[in-house]
């Protein structure tokens, strides 16, 4: 028995998770980029490096769907 939360179909399909990666990416990057152009705040680095994190944890689903999708083919 799976047990998980009920997500609607267009939330479990791969695309989304990697515009999800985009978006995060987008939002650290101008964190990130902010703390080198107006000087280093502690609020910059948790929220750019955060994000960052949140990309790359979009990306590990993207490719772990994408993986059941070729593997189940």
């Amino acid at each position: 028995m799976k047990i998980g939360l009920p997500l609607p179909r267009f939330a479990r399909s791969p695309i989304f998770f990697l515009g999800l990666a985009a978006l995060q990416v987008h939002l650290g990057g101008g964190h990130i980029l902010a703390s080198f152009r107006t000087g280093v705040t502690w609020t910059d680095i948790w929220k750019g490096f955060g994000a960052m994190a949140g990309a790359y944890y979009f990306l590990a689903l993207w490719l772990r769907t994408r993986w059941r999708v070729s593997s189940s083919q």
